[in-house]
């Protein structure tokens, strides 16, 4: 489950995260979930990913690291997309290794309250 908030908004899920940069550390959105399937849905803007099967939300999250991929090469950078971590990789193994691999690259903020 997540739901948008503002970020000065009382956190009632345990992740919170900021999304959709505008570079210097600007985000336009932010949201809150229960679970990082969660945040991946809320990306998407899409609350059914969370009761997908497996093999079609690895299809969305493929999607959405090309997508990255493509407006990191906009703005000059290049990222890999694979299963597995590694320097400018988008990871798309699972949620979790997903948004991490996000964040690691500047596309998401992960609140300093989420687990580690």
């Amino acid at each position: 489950m997540f739901r948008l908030i503002h970020p000065a908004d009382q956190q009632e899920l345990p992740l919170r995260m900021l999304f959709h940069p505008i570079g210097d550390g600007v985000f336009l959105r932010a949201c809150e979930a229960d679970s990082f399937r969660g945040l991946v849905a809320a990306l998407l803007d899409d609350a059914g990913y969370e009761h997908l099967e497996p093999a079609p939300r690895l299809g969305l999250r493929l999607r959405l690291a090309d997508d990255v991929r493509v407006l990191g090469e906009v703005a000059g950078r290049t990222y890999q997309v694979a299963d597995r971590d590694g320097p400018a990789t988008i990871n798309v193994a699972s949620d979790e290794p997903f948004i991490r691999s996000l964040e690691r690259i500047g596309f998401v903020a992960l609140s300093q309250g989420s687990p580690t």
